[in-house]
């Protein structure tokens, strides 16, 4: 109970109790990324022709299976075949995303959807660096999601 013969505790109390509703505004629950990539596919420009010849004369350097990672924005992505498990730390377990492969002259862009913008995970030959650690990595990334890219590495 507050005296009434004290206005500053009045005064305190009221700071509070506006700090912690300004504090409990700030918190907007994220909704989960969502594939997307059956329900747009039909929006996602088609794949460019290539020849089946250039596909088969020189085989991408890129495996089926490999992880890429970036830092700021943190973000990862595990491809296994026509799977692109897409992580950042706000979804650390990930969304699953199908995706598709066309290879490239120097390696491999992976394209599907994610929340409704098409998603593409560019990755080619050449060594990279995080930025953050020691390690040196065989490729480069590149992960555009929409207007949103960001760079990392792959192996």
């Amino acid at each position: 109970m507050i005296p009434r013969n004290r206005p500053e505790w009045a005064a305190l109390l009221a700071a509070a109790a506006i700090s912690m509703l300004a504090v409990a505004g700030c918190h907007k629950p994220v909704a989960p990324p969502v594939d997307d990539t059956a329900s747009d596919a039909a929006a996602l420009p088609a794949p460019p022709a290539m020849s089946r010849d250039a596909v088969q004369s020189k085989p991408s350097p890129v495996p089926r299976t490999f992880k890429a990672v970036g830092t700021e924005p943190f973000w990862g992505a595990e491809v296994d075949g026509q799977a692109l498990v897409y992580s950042t730390p706000e979804f650390v377990s990930g969304i699953r995303i199908t995706v598709t492969r066309r290879e490239t002259a120097d390696g491999a862009e992976y394209v599907g959807a994610l929340d409704g913008k098409p998603l593409m995970l560019k990755v080619a030959a050449g060594q990279c660096s995080d930025g953050m650690s020691d390690r040196i990595y065989r490729f480069t990334a590149v992960r555009e999601i929409g207007p949103d890219i960001a760079r990392g590495c792959a192996d």
